[in-house]
């Protein structure tokens, strides 16, 4: 792996397995890049809690860029660093519109540090160690704020397509939507928000190149990624845009693909036999 520098991956789907774990041998093979002198970075929807939250995984990782490219995450430090977020008054305007639309949904914002939810009751569960806060009005929290990392709608009464149809006639300047299949959810980040341009940013400011990138995912928010690392792998059951978008296949998150394939680099090409 001597011609790459930073090592970037996915993780849901990706890195970890379906139980959302990090496995030995997958944490084995980033310890292995990081002893080599590769940085290790995880690019992902989720947020800075949700790094701390899966066990090895802070540990394992030098950086992450966190809620799609919205947020850039130091675990060693736990310095967070909001780099794209949605101005509030906008927000305020999207809710307003999405709350008529879908009067039985739960409404939430992200701020990085804290959720907010409004609406339909989302339990006393913690969501990555830290309970939700319950608001009567998502706009009295807004208006002591500048901006917001993610708006989110979510209704267990729907499906995903339903949701997002019952959403798309209400436009959102300045944003970006995203939906994960048939899960029940749609959010919405500033339109700036992606992978591939967060992960070049970072990449910018530390001296590497595209080159020097080897990246991993298997969702359709990983494909602005991975077309613009020099190496990148799409794992085994990528939808067809998210493959196309890789250089390389790899194997499946349940069969440890990234390891797979770090282990491979690691090792180097096979040597030729002389006849």
């Amino acid at each position: 792996m001597q011609n790459y520098g930073v090592l970037a991956t996915d993780l849901d789907g990706t890195l970890l397995d379906d139980r959302k774990q990090l496995s030995e041998r997958n944490r084995a093979a980033l310890l292995a890049a990081r002893a080599q002198g590769i940085a290790v970075v995880a690019v992902t929807a989720r947020m800075p809690r949700g790094i701390d939250a899966i066990p090895g995984l802070a540990e394992s990782v030098d950086y992450a860029i966190c809620n799609n490219g919205a947020i850039f995450y130091e675990p060693a430090t736990g310095a967070i660093d909001l780099r794209r977020t949605i101005p509030a008054p906008d927000v305020i305007d999207l809710h307003a519109r999405a709350r008529r639309a879908l009067p039985n949904a739960l409404f939430m914002i992200e701020t990085g540090t804290e959720m907010f939810a409004e609406g339909a009751d989302p339990g006393a569960r913690a969501y990555y160690g830290e309970p939700w806060h319950g608001v009567d009005a998502l706009e009295d929290v807004l208006a002591s704020l500048d901006g917001v990392v993610e708006y989110r709608v979510q209704d267990r009464s729907m499906d995903g397509p339903a949701i997002r149809a019952a959403l798309d006639g209400i436009e959102a300047p300045g944003m970006v939507r995203w939906a994960w299949g048939s899960y029940p959810v749609l959010e919405y980040n500033a339109e700036t928000v992606n992978k591939g341009a967060a992960l070049a940013e970072w990449c910018a400011e530390r001296g590497f190149t595209a080159e020097a990138v080897i990246a991993f995912g298997d969702m359709p928010n990983d494909v602005s990624m991975l077309a613009w690392a020099g190496r990148s792998y799409a794992m085994a059951g990528a939808p067809a845009d998210v493959a196309a978008a890789a250089g390389f296949p790899a194997a499946s998150n349940r069969d440890d693909g990234v390891a797979q394939a770090v282990e491979a680099l690691l090792r180097g090409p096979e040597p030729v036999r002389a006849d």
